[in-house]
């Protein structure tokens, strides 16, 4: 941690001395005097920031939205080709993916370390609050920020190293630290705490931060710029129900969202699709200034920093040398879109080969990049404009919320209502798909392929899929599974009863989904014996004993399997 003794320097515009906002509480700690100072640190300690925030860096390149980018005549350069063995890594859930990240040079974003810092401001905020002057409503400001950033930080890390919460709630998440104090060197290491008790703290959390904001006046509840606020609480709310299974609460804080707020779906219909002379012809859809967002955060490497390499390739007839980037957005994601969707062309980038002495020449290809709602191809800008914010709360996924709530409790009618009323501003003017009609896991199905595409690129798909797949059985002789993210998910859990996938070092894995209405056998097509071996590679093979232990495994669990390939030359 950064901080061991609490010395905060609080940096602001214009700011000459900052003994005017610090007071020493002895020779190595210092703290805020008022309430004013207190929320800066909370601005510089506890929020996202523009520098070097990266603690969503990973979570795309690790769900089924990205793939690399297989185009037919280009090669990787042999100094991009190292670059793209680190990706794999990470693209492949290789085990202890970090350390090898490493040792091959590359230094990994610890985004465990990035978010408890975060946590750290917030509680550092919360210990002080009694100390410094101030009024009850600045102080209640201030209060009611922290637990909300304390709230989303732990959600954040619940559901990147934790199992989903309606899978197994007794199961080891992460530590809990609620306060700023430092352990005693021999008492270092913290216990996990299981998913129950986190999703618990985030809970309470919440509803102490929407308690605070209900004292404050509407001004303080929702201004449009950077700051956490009622309404972004109460989507939270939504959201943290939605994966615990909390039908009616899900669904009653989404409708507190769409209809106490001012929050408006955007018509897709009035922004104009990008043109091939535009350099960055893409608009940004993530600004607080949006009608649609309720709170902006991250910057764009905090999503695209794992895959914005390139291929180079100089042009057959002439000097020129073309670009193309090294992973795309994957087909499964862009073939769902259907006829009309204007989604696919507004919120994904269309790969352009951009022509600066000719702009109007300049070329797109049939392929789309891993980027979203945000207006950029070549630049990531340095500057803090709210421009370029990556990511953001926005009222679409309360419709969403509200959806599927209502369509997991019955209420079928709402859920149709709330998905014919977005997706009127999706698709082209009277021809956006009608939900009536669908009910059971037919209108539940179709929801969550709208989520999937209303929110593409913006850090929640991987959460997603953990939550929708917790009738997924998943049984492995290791930790880490290796399979091509390619063919993760092929389709949503009502459609597929059970595929097997490869651990690379372990051997075979066997994944076996629940279905709504049916429980299929579990199966192991391909246990592997040994590996594939590869021309100047080592021959492979597994000890005796992990090959005993595993089929051990599966048959105490009554799994049916086969030897693959029973025999090795």
């Amino acid at each position: 941690m950064k901080l061991k003794y609490l010395i905060y320097t609080i940096t602001l515009t214009g700011l000459t001395a900052c003994g005017d906002f610090l007071e020493p509480k002895s020779q190595s700690q210092y703290i805020p005097k008022d309430a004013n100072a207190l929320q800066e640190m909370l601005i510089g300690e506890a929020y996202p920031q523009q520098k070097d925030t990266k603690f969503l860096n990973y979570q795309e390149i690790l769900a089924d939205d990205v793939e690399q980018n297989q185009v037919e005549g280009y090669e990787f350069p042999e100094n991009d080709k190292a670059d793209m063995e680190i990706f794999e890594i990470l693209y492949s859930w290789q085990p202890n993916m970090f350390e090898i990240r490493e040792k091959l040079g590359q230094q990994t974003v610890n985004t465990w370390e990035n978010l408890y810092e975060y946590i750290l401001g917030a509680n550092a905020t919360l210990d002080y609050i009694d100390e410094v002057s101030g009024t009850e409503i600045e102080k209640n400001y201030i209060k009611a920020q922290s637990y909300a950033l304390r709230a989303f930080y732990y959600y954040m890390l619940v559901n990147q190293y934790g199992l989903p919460y309606n899978y197994n709630k007794e199961s080891l998440g992460v530590p809990l630290k609620l306060d700023s104090k430092m352990r005693d060197d021999d008492n270092i290491l913290m216990r996990r705490n299981t998913v129950e008790e986190v999703y618990r703290q985030i809970v309470t959390d919440l509803n102490e931060a929407e308690r605070l904001f209900l004292t404050l006046s509407a001004t303080q509840q929702y201004e449009p710029n950077y700051l956490v606020s009622l309404p972004m609480v109460q989507l939270l709310k939504s959201r943290v129900a939605l994966y615990m299974e909390n039908w009616e609460e899900a669904k009653t804080y989404a409708e507190k969202v769409i209809k106490d707020w001012n929050f408006s779906l955007r018509d897709l219909n009035t922004i104009p699709a990008p043109e091939a002379g535009i350099k960055e012809p893409y608009y940004t859809f993530n600004t607080y200034d949006s009608p649609e967002v309720i709170w902006s955060y991250g910057t764009i490497r905090d999503l695209t920093g794992e895959y914005e390499g390139y291929i180079d390739k100089k042009d057959e007839n002439s000097d020129e040398e073309k670009t193309r980037r090294m992973f795309k957005a994957a087909d499964g994601l862009i073939n769902s879109f259907s006829e009309g969707d204007l989604r696919k062309d507004r919120y994904i980038t269309r790969e352009m080969q951009y022509n600066e002495a000719v702009p109007e020449n300049s070329t797109f290809y049939d392929t789309y990049l891993p980027y979203g709602k945000y207006k950029t191809l070549r630049s990531v800008p340095t500057s803090g404009s709210s421009d370029y914010f990556a990511l953001s709360f926005r009222i679409a996924e309360a419709y969403l919320n509200y959806a599927e709530a209502a369509a997991m409790s019955q209420a079928e009618g709402d859920a149709i209502t709330a998905m014919n009323t977005l997706l009127e501003k999706r698709y082209d003017r009277g021809n956006a798909p009608s939900f009536s009609g669908l009910s059971g896991d037919a209108l539940i199905t179709q929801i969550r392929e709208e989520r999937r595409k209303e929110l593409c690129y913006e850090g929640q798909r991987w959460f997603d899929l953990g939550f929708y797949f917790h009738m997924l059985r998943l049984f492995y002789l290791q930790d880490y599974l290796y399979s091509p993210i390619t063919q993760l998910f092929l389709k949503y859990f009502n459609d597929l009863c059970h595929k097997t996938y490869f651990n690379r070092n372990f051997g075979a894995v066997a994944l076996c989904w629940d279905c709504v209405s049916k429980s299929p056998p579990l199966m192991c097509s391909e246990f592997w014996p040994g590996r594939f071996d590869h021309w100047g590679c080592p021959h492979e093979t597994w000890s005796t004993e992990a090959l005993v232990e595993g089929m051990k495994a599966m048959l105490d669990r009554n799994i049916s399997f086969s030897l693959y390939m029973a025999h090795r030359l």
